[in-house]
């Protein structure tokens, strides 16, 4: 089942870094978001690599730290329109983007310390 929601975690990622050429910094977000899919890639796989998923998250929690407080005050219209009414809708967009890579990168990174653990001699 971790496999089957690693490849659907994959194509969502690829999807978010596609739709970023409209943005006014689409190099940061394709990176993060393509980050995110290769990890899912590997998670789709069966591979769950511990360091890797680790680094990620800490850095997907970090920028979510950074742009989290653009949630606060953000308008309704930036979370239920498809298309950018308001300059002022972009960033709080990004911080639930961060906040979605960083919640897939914790249970791929529970799934790598446990495969870890697993292998460890008792």
């Amino acid at each position: 089942m971790l496999r089957v929601s690693a490849a659907v975690m994959c194509g969502l990622f690829l999807l978010s870094a596609g739709v970023q050429y409209n943005d006014p910094d689409p190099g940061l977000w394709v990176a993060l978001y393509g980050l995110a899919a290769v990890l899912a890639a590997l998670g789709a796989s069966g591979r769950f690599p511990l360091a890797p998923n680790l680094a990620a998250l800490v850095l997907f929690v970090v920028l979510f730290a950074a742009w989290s407080p653009t949630l606060f005050g953000a308008r309704r219209e930036a979370f239920t329109s498809f298309e950018m009414r308001a300059a002022d809708d972009e960033e709080p967009r990004e911080a639930i983007g961060l906040l979605l890579c960083a919640g897939w990168s914790a249970v791929q990174t529970l799934a790598a310390w446990r495969g870890s653990a697993a292998k460890r001699p008792s």
